[in-house]
């Protein structure tokens, strides 16, 4: 008769540190990633230094453009930019900021435009809107072969809103004052120039209010900064595309902002002509 095998019953650790662990090992939880500083936030442009909300030298309508054709330029170049530290990361934000820019634009017009104005206000808007347009329609016409005469018509014209219309109004009556030889041909009279001025006056306190008005200097804030800002980072796109290609003058002279080479060029004018008149003349035996 066979012997029986008894088995011994051996109790089992009971402990978690001796028994193998059936589970999986629980995963680690991931840090959210930090998000990249984004140049063009609203928290990044009010970080800027108060200098960058001082009002644009130009119209921002202009500006939009011309940062958009300049981006494409540089990306057109981008080899070559590449080359003298000029990254594609520069110009691809050249191109967000100025999508900004415009998005800005629409904000503060959206925000100026529900600033509450009375009746009389906005009869006196109206009105200075329709000579502000007679104004500029009339210089169209009579200085029509002078380049630069339709240059200051161009920045004077762009823009909208009450603050616009009321500088436009000044600006044009300064227009006509140095280009008065030109009135004969236009139905433009000298009443129409002392309204204009009397308009801009009378406006002035409903500009005001418009500025004082919370969300309108929030979204005009906000619109000031990113433009130079903007034109912080334009302006080292184009001095290193005309370094990059200062053996190309044709490409170089793209770099170049058209709006500020008109102003500097009508400045040149103006000032030759004011020197040409102040210079005494001389006669003969001088």
């Amino acid at each position: 008769m066979p012997l029986k095998r008894t088995v011994k019953n051996t109790p089992r650790p009971t402990s978690s540190r001796t028994r193998p662990s059936s589970k999986a090992p629980a995963p680690r939880t991931r840090r959210p990633a930090a998000q990249a500083h984004d140049p063009t936030a609203d928290d990044a442009l009010l970080a800027l230094d108060p200098s960058y909300a001082a009002a644009p030298d130009m119209p921002v309508g202009v500006a939009e453009r011309e940062l958009t054709s300049l981006s494409r330029l540089a990306r057109a170049h981008q080899a070559r930019l590449s080359r003298i530290g000029i990254g594609s990361d520069k110009v691809d934000l050249l191109a967000r900021i100025a999508r900004r820019l415009g998005a800005l634009e629409k904000a503060w017009q959206k925000a100026r435009g529900a600033v509450k104005l009375t009746a009389a206000q906005r009869k006196l808007r109206d009105e200075a809107e329709a000579l502000d347009a007679k104004l500029v329609a009339g210089g169209r016409w009579s200085c029509r072969n002078d380049a630069a005469a339709q240059a200051e018509l161009s920045r004077i014209a762009d823009g909208s809103g009450l603050a616009d219309t009321i500088q436009d109004l000044r600006d044009l009556v300064d227009f006509w004052s140095d280009h008065e030889s030109a009135l004969g041909v236009t139905d433009i009279t000298r009443k129409d120039l002392e309204r204009a001025v009397a308009l801009a006056d009378a406006l002035e306190e409903a500009a005001a209010n418009e500025a004082s008005d919370a969300s309108a200097a929030h979204a005009l804030e906000l619109r000031n900064r990113c433009f130079w800002a903007a034109d912080e980072l334009a302006k080292e796109v184009r001095e290193g595309g005309r370094y990059a290609f200062r053996d190309q003058p044709k490409i170089a002279a793209r770099f170049v902002s058209r709006y500020r080479a008109s102003v500097k060029r009508r400045s040149r004018l103006k000032a030759t002509a004011t020197e040409s008149v102040a210079a005494p003349v001389l006669g003969p035996e001088a």
